[in-house]
């Protein structure tokens, strides 16, 4: 029988969006092939055991929840040899992940103790009643894409870029089966522990993981004039992103731009600052929550993807919302 895993992913006990798009995609990879299939959700952490079982409602049949107590936050040793070995005794039909540092880490770790296959930024995936696998992913800036072949033995591990997992909604009232499985304790047979952990600035977190973005472009100016979009990051706790003309001026490090040469993003709240819309830019943000777009021109077409727009000058309209919020957590 199929049984395509996924990766829960958490963060603070609290299970990630990404992971009911996993879901979505398992589900779809059940249908494609036309044949009975299940759904396991694999989780590794502190979620609880009757959050964990609610993702039956979303599609999941099965729950396999691996405990340790070295499993409170993630360590890349421990996690690894943790999955490898689940993967190896179960020999499920594939395992996907979305896409994140943690899961970009754990996958390598777990794909070359398997020496599988391993696709890492995919936008789609399938496969055949055949045994092929296929999947697709952004190359050269996002220029081009290529469509890669994958060995299905042993389990190819496929990571999604979270910008195309799409959200969706409990569609039954069924809990998962929830199954608690232990991992032995390897503190005496760790080559790397973590020892600590540094919370990153929101404003330096990975724009494919922040939950806050605010994003500037050509409206906005180079040099100091940028200087406004860190500034309303730093006060909303957001991270900075730009457009291509905000990478080509210097201002931004090619991983903070946004689009198709640059970063998918799916972030709760994005706020588009002197930013027209142009469709290079808007397919790396359309997945955004929701989208604030502030800019000069009323017919920017930026405008049409913003549940709230403001038509005026960034540079008369962000500072006193900076103010504003700073007052505001000051009453708090």
């Amino acid at each position: 029988m199929t049984d395509i895993w996924i990766f829960v992913q958490q963060r603070d006990g609290e299970i990630e969006d990404v992971t009911f798009g996993l879901i979505t995609e398992a589900k779809r990879l059940i249908e494609q092939l036309g044949e009975a299939g299940q759904v396991t959700a694999v989780a590794l952490g502190s979620a609880s055991e009757p959050l964990l079982a609610t993702l039956g409602n979303y599609g999941a049949n099965r729950v396999l929840r691996v405990t340790n107590a070295r499993m409170n936050r993630y360590q890349g040793e421990v996690f690894g040899r943790a999955l490898f070995d689940l993967v190896q005794k179960e020999n499920p039909t594939c395992l996907l992940m979305a896409q994140s540092s943690e899961t970009e880490d754990l996958a390598q770790r777990v794909a070359a103790s398997m020496k599988t296959a391993l696709v890492t930024r995919a936008i789609d995936f399938s496969t055949a009643a055949d045994g092929t696998a296929r999947a697709i992913r952004p190359v050269a800036n996002g220029y081009l894409f290529e469509e890669v072949e994958l060995n299905t033995r042993p389990t190819p591990i496929v990571l999604f870029l979270p910008a195309v997992l799409f959200d969706t909604e409990p569609d039954r009232e069924t809990a998962a089966t929830v199954t608690k499985i232990p991992f032995p304790d390897p503190v005496h047979d760790l080559k790397t522990r973590t020892v600590n952990v540094i919370e990153a600035a929101p404003e330096d977190l990975d724009l494919e993981e922040a939950d806050i973005i605010v994003a500037g472009g050509r409206g906005v100016g180079k040099g100091e004039s940028f200087d406004i979009i860190h500034a309303l990051a730093r006060t909303i706790g957001g991270s900075v992103g730009g457009t291509r003309p905000i990478f080509d001026w210097g201002d931004l490090p090619y991983e903070r731009q946004i689009g198709q040469t640059g970063k998918y993003v799916s972030p709760r709240l994005i706020i588009n600052c002197g930013i027209s819309g142009a469709n290079e830019y808007t397919a790396g943000m359309e997945k955004s929550q929701q989208v604030i777009a502030i800019d000069l021109n009323p017919r920017a077409r930026m405008f049409r993807f913003a549940d709230l727009g403001v038509i005026g000058d960034v540079h008369e309209i962000l500072p006193p919302l900076i103010e504003r919020v700073k007052e505001l957590k000051d009453s708090d």
